[in-house]
């Protein structure tokens, strides 16, 4: 009965009921949509997450490539600079070991250079010692042989004229020959002595030459005639005078023309003669030539020095003689100088400086 009693309020429980179900329904709807939703979003996150690990993970590969590219690069650079700086420590250590090696070397070659200068020094002391002594040696042995000739004949001849004195006037030309000698070995001696000393004095004036060499020409005469020699003079015409000391160049050529006397056999033959030289013909040359046996070429290189031919066996002249020559006549100032070969003879050469005067004649008008 009560049923019957409350049809409205059943229909309205219904209704409740029926709007709560549509309600939950909706709920439901609206919670599978919200679930959905989330699911998407989270679907969506997830793929977020993932595209972004993805690309950080690239990222990170790309930057551990450019990285390790860098680490190479700089450990390379690294490398560069330590082997650069490793070549520089080497090379400035090599420069100091050169450099000290050729500091090293240089002080050994300077004394070596030291050494052997000591050591030339030494030698050229050695050779000056044992060439004063030799000049002592040669000047004694001057003594004992060229003066002691001369000193027999003129005691041979002493002892003849005590004896027999038949031949008085040829006993006392040998007595005066041999004085001669003497005298004049005794002079180149003294000029030996003066020339070393730098005190060679010329007393110079003006000379007519062909006066001069026709006195030492005749003084000469006789020695060459007791051997068999032609002696002869070939004088062109100089006109005029020579400037020289007169004393010095008669020496010169009583040396030349008795060394040439001396050297050339019997029936040989001597010339001296004299002729204008020069380009402009300002000196005159006196040239002596003889037919003996010549000087062999070795000798001709050292024939004008300081005893030369003294330590030859053959001692017939060429000692002291031709270095004074030489001296007296560079002093003028002249030239003096020899032409020879073996077996044809030889040819002695020297000029002397003819006055203005002279040579003004000589040019043609």
């Amino acid at each position: 009965m009560a049923h019957e009693k409350d049809p409205p309020r059943q229909s309205e429980r219904e209704k409740s009921d029926e709007t709560q179900r549509d309600s939950d329904s909706a709920s439901e709807h609206q919670a599978d949509l919200n679930r959905d939703a989330e699911r998407v979003e989270a679907d969506e996150a997830k793929l977020q997450s993932r595209s972004d690990s993805d690309a950080s993970r690239d990222l990170g590969r790309a930057d551990v490539g450019r990285s390790g590219a860098k680490r190479q690069a700089e450990g390379d650079e690294r490398l560069r600079v330590e082997r650069q700086t490793s070549d520089e420590a080497i090379k400035g250590e090599r420069l100091r070991t050169d450099a000290a090696t050729q500091k090293g070397r240089s002080h050994h070659q300077a004394s070596a250079r030291s050494s052997a200068e000591l050591l030339s020094q030494e030698q050229k002391s050695h050779q000056k010692t044992r060439a004063t002594l030799t000049t002592r040696e040669e000047f004694l042995a001057i003594v004992s042989h060229d003066l002691r000739n001369p000193l027999n004949n003129i005691s041979l001849a002493a002892q003849s004229l005590l004896e027999d004195p038949k031949d008085i006037k040829e006993l006392a030309a040998s007595i005066s020959r041999s004085a001669g000698e003497m005298l004049r070995l005794i002079e180149d001696l003294l000029d030996i002595e003066r020339i070393a000393a730098g005190k060679l004095t010329l007393h110079i004036e003006q000379h007519d030459v062909s006066e001069i060499i026709k006195q030492s020409v005749e003084q000469l005469q006789g020695a060459a005639v007791s051997k068999g020699i032609t002696l002869e003079t070939e004088l062109q015409d100089v006109s005029g005078y020579v400037v020289c000391d007169r004393s010095r160049v008669m020496q010169v050529l009583s040396n030349l023309i008795g060394n040439a006397i001396k050297f050339t056999p019997a029936k040989g033959k001597i010339c001296v003669s004299c002729q204008r030289a020069g380009p402009d013909g300002e000196k005159a040359q006196i040239s002596i030539s003889d037919t003996g046996e010549g000087i062999a070429p070795e000798k001709i290189k050292t024939i004008f020095e300081r005893f030369s031919q003294l330590h030859n066996q053959d001692r017939r002249g060429i000692g002291l003689g031709l270095y004074i020559a030489k001296m007296m006549i560079e002093e003028h100032p002249g030239r003096i100088w020899v032409e020879s070969k073996l077996g044809e003879g030889s040819t002695f050469h020297f000029t002397l400086p003819l006055c203005s005067g002279a040579m003004r004649e000589a040019k043609p008008q």
